[in-house]
């Protein structure tokens, strides 16, 4: 039996087409990141009905919303969307085009009320309806702005026509349809209320403090290339040997990012704490924590532009105070040496 029903769809789009694979797969995470941060600002009983690329539809049967609850919503889950942004622009250690340009995502709600029918298939129940491709299709329509509420004449007639949120200025239109004919909409500008938005805290300052045990090797690939295949987590068993296996966050790179390296059968526990890039030299910083020995040590690798092509990589051991015998503090530096000699590789090779 079909039922009455808000349809709500919070639809993400901003990012451009990107060919490398680390661009490709920091894009892939940024946005699951963000779609998974949308369903758990669902604060009013709307059910997900399903994730479609880079939108995601819920719908709401019963009661209606009223109008100031809905637009709640949405708000709700627009401020969250860009405070997340803003934070990922802030702690990404990465270059690539993807978490560079992540800022420039936007988001936009479309809401329809009409009729529904669930349909179960397999496991899953699935919502299905004129209705739902009515919402569907105002995704695309001529609203000249990225980032917007609509409401479709039908879903203000359930919700409610007075506007009451100061912060949003509503405009009427419609859309034309082949096979669904005239759709009349009222939708609102986000622009000036994402520009209300505050901004995160910045992180605190932290000071870069060397230890005295350093390595240095010298790279024949470009800074940005060298720099981009050390932080890239999912690399690292290419030239860390002994690596089994490596258990990360799914995120793009970024600071307090931990990821889990099974090293010789020790379990090593890194965490991204500093990045500083410039193309005329770079910093990155981790803390390592080897649980079953007691220890933590921060490590720094420092990259210089020797030419365009070439790179001298500064690797700094601060060993915090640890309590290491002097020949495995020198065990370690070593098999470090044979790794940089593999990473030397792969940036010459099958950089990232």
């Amino acid at each position: 039996m079909a039922e009455q029903a808000i349809i709500l769809i919070p639809d993400i789009s901003g990012f451009t087409d990107f060919t490398t694979t680390t661009e490709i797969d920091h894009s892939a995470h940024i946005i699951t990141e963000l779609l998974e941060l949308i369903v758990n600002s669902n604060q009013t009983d709307f059910t997900l009905a399903e994730i479609e690329g880079d939108a995601v539809l819920f719908y709401r049967t019963g009661e209606p919303l009223t109008r100031e609850k809905l637009i709640h919503q949405c708000l709700n889950m627009f401020s969250n969307f860009h405070k997340r942004l803003m934070v990922i622009e802030r702690d990404t250690v990465c270059q690539c085009g993807a978490c560079q340009t992540a800022s420039n995502l936007t988001l936009k709600f479309v809401a329809h009320f009409g009729h529904i029918k669930e349909i179960k298939v397999a496991h899953f129940v699935k919502a299905t309806g004129v209705d739902m491709i009515i919402a569907h299709r105002l995704l695309k329509n001529d609203i000249d702005s990225d980032e917007y509420i609509m409401f479709t004449e039908p879903c203000c007639d359930a919700v409610g026509h007075q506007n009451s949120d100061p912060d949003l200025s509503w405009s009427k239109s419609s859309q034309h349809y082949h096979a669904i004919g005239e759709v009349k909409y009222e939708y609102a500008r986000l622009s000036d209320f994402r520009a209300q938005i505050p901004t995160p805290p910045p992180p605190p300052r932290f000071v870069v403090e060397r230890g005295d045990d350093n390595l240095e090797i010298v790279i024949d690939a470009p800074l940005r290339t060298v720099y981009q295949t050390v932080i890239n987590v999912d690399k690292r068993p290419e030239w860390l040997e002994g690596v089994d296996s490596i258990n990360r966050e799914m995120t793009s790179e970024r600071i307090n990012m931990q990821h889990n390296c099974v090293f010789m059968g020790m379990v090593l526990i890194n965490t991204a704490i500093h990045s500083d890039f410039k193309e005329d030299g770079a910093i990155y910083s981790e803390q390592v924590e080897m649980p079953d020995i007691g220890i933590k040590i921060n490590v720094h690798y420092e990259f210089f532009p020797i030419d365009e092509q070439r790179t001298r990589m500064n690797f700094n051991v601060n060993w915090l105070g640890a309590e290491l015998p002097d020949e495995n503090k020198k065990g370690m530096l070593h098999g470090q040496a044979v790794n940089f000699e593999n990473l030397k590789r792969v940036c010459e090779n099958n950089p990232v």
